[in-house]
This record gives structure tokens, sequence and C-alpha cells, in this order.
């Protein structure tokens, strides 16, 4: 690398944001954050230009990233994925950053008639967090074409890997399923029927770093997703023979499966890791 970068992710605490914090470091990146679990009392909207000036490039992770919790309280999670996101895109403005990567969500497409999902299609999220996300997507855009902001939005589908958060009711099915078994108790499956496309954490880092290095900046929106997908009866057989079924809850889709042709051309990216093929390792 010619020159020292720096680079400020928000959410620098969360589970994909500690991975790509980490493989930055690794790279030689100067590398500084915001996350609210250092104080319950901040707010990402009390972010100032100097707080980002001198940074390169600011990697805006930071969500309320719980459907449930969005369908609960709509108004709590606008404030952190509306405002917030637009409170980061002004101030990376104000200070000159050279680009915004925000982590967008395959939950703004919510139900489509065809798989796979393309970055071309109509969005019709089902929950206020994929409205959420959505309108995010458009601030970014909108910041490139009437400010001059350069950014890009990585849609992330579900997205796995070591370390992955599940010590509470939002978890994500392999987290949960993962520390049930490890607890000796029954896999609680919600559905089953439907299809997930899951990603590993390890490639979407790789495509955040791609972001820095491509010639991006105009709002462009990439599905970042393995290319695949699984029931989530598949991914529970995967792990433990001791299920037990309960109803799909709200505000999800039946089925995801990601079209990574934009990721492969503007990204030079393509996913290395097989979600089941993990899960046995893991296990082993």
């Amino acid at each position: 690398m010619a020159e020292k970068n720096r680079i400020f992710i928000t959410g620098d605490l969360g589970f994909i944001a500690s991975h790509l914090k980490r493989r930055l470091l690794e790279d030689g990146y100067e590398v500084r954050g915001w996350d609210i679990k250092r104080s319950l009392n901040e707010d990402i909207r009390l972010l100032k230009a100097k707080d980002l000036e001198g940074f390169d490039y600011v990697f805006h992770m930071s969500a309320q990233a719980k459907v449930p919790l969005s369908i609960e309280k709509p108004l709590f999670t606008h404030s952190h994925n509306v405002d917030g996101t637009l409170s980061v895109l002004e101030t990376a403005k104000e200070a000159g950053v050279k680009r915004v990567i925000y982590s967008a969500s395959s939950s703004a497409y919510g139900d489509q008639a065809v798989l796979p999902l393309n970055e071309d299609m109509n969005p019709n999220p089902m929950s206020p967090y994929g409205v959420q996300k959505l309108i995010g997507e458009h601030y970014c855009r909108i910041y490139s074409s009437c400010y001059g902001l350069p950014t890009v939005s990585l849609r992330y589908f579900n997205v796995y890997g070591e370390d992955m958060p599940a010590d509470n009711p939002y978890s994500a099915a392999i987290a949960t399923f993962l520390r049930q078994r490890s607890e000796g108790r029954p896999l609680t499956v919600l559905g089953g029927l439907q299809t997930r496309d899951f990603t590993y954490v390890g490639d979407v880092v790789e495509a955040n770093v791609l972001a820095i290095k491509g010639g991006l900046g105009i709002g462009e929106v990439i599905n970042i997703g393995s290319g695949q997908n699984y029931s989530i009866d598949e991914i529970a057989e995967a792990i433990s023979g001791d299920i037990e079924h309960f109803p799909q809850r709200e505000g999800e889709p039946m089925n995801t499966l990601a079209d990574i042709t934009k990721a492969r051309e503007f990204l030079g990216w393509k996913p290395v890791v097989d979600v089941i093929q993990w899960l046995k390792s893991y296990a082993e």
C-alpha cells in the first residue's frame, strides 16, 4: 500500500465490523471507530465533522439490525438506521471523506416472484428494518449525486461465521442453533422450509476491502451473497437431529438467493466458503 489510508468504522464492535477491523489492521490501515456499546449515552447522530477529519474512508456498519425489534419499536430503530445514516453521510461530506461504504441489507428485497435477486428488481421490504436500510441506500445515492460524496452500498445476505452473537432472542439462526446444541437443547426452528443465502463473514470482509480499492462511488448497490441457498431445515439438520418446529416469524421473506454478477464485475469478488462445509468443520 503506497500510503497509509485512515479508515473510520461505525459500529466497530459489531460482528461483521470487528472482523473487518482486524483485517484492515493486518493490511496496514490506520483504523478508528465508534460504537454505542462503549457508552449507552452515546448517539451516532452526535458525530461531528471534526471526528472524521483526516479519514479517507468511512464504513457505516452501525445499525439496529433486528427485524422483530424494528416491528416492535419502529421509531427507535428508524432513529438509528435512518437518522443515524443521514448524520454519518452529512458528517462525512463536511469532513471531505473520499468514500462511504454502507452496509445495506437484502431485506430490501422482501418477497420476490423470481430468484435470484438482482439489484435492478423493485424493492419490496416486509418490515420497518427493511424499509430503513433501503432508505439508507437512497440517501447514499443522493449524497453522491447531489453533493459529490462517493458512496457504495453493499447489500449483505445472511452473514455467519466465527464470533456470531448468540446471546439474545434476535440472534441469527445459525448462531442460535449452535448455542442450543452446545446447551444440549433441541433446535427451535421457526418455519423451516424458507431458504436463505448464507454468506461467510470472511467473504463479506473481502468484499468490503475490495470496495476501498474499486473505482466506485456513485451510490452503486451491490449484492454480497454466496449465490446459493439452503433451507433452514437443512441448516438445522447439519447441526443436530434434535429439532422442534414453530411458526415462521412475521416480516421475513420465504426465499432469498443473491445474484452476484454485479459483485464480480464491479469488485472482482467471489465467495469461497460454503455454509454446510463450514458447519461440518466448525463442529469438528
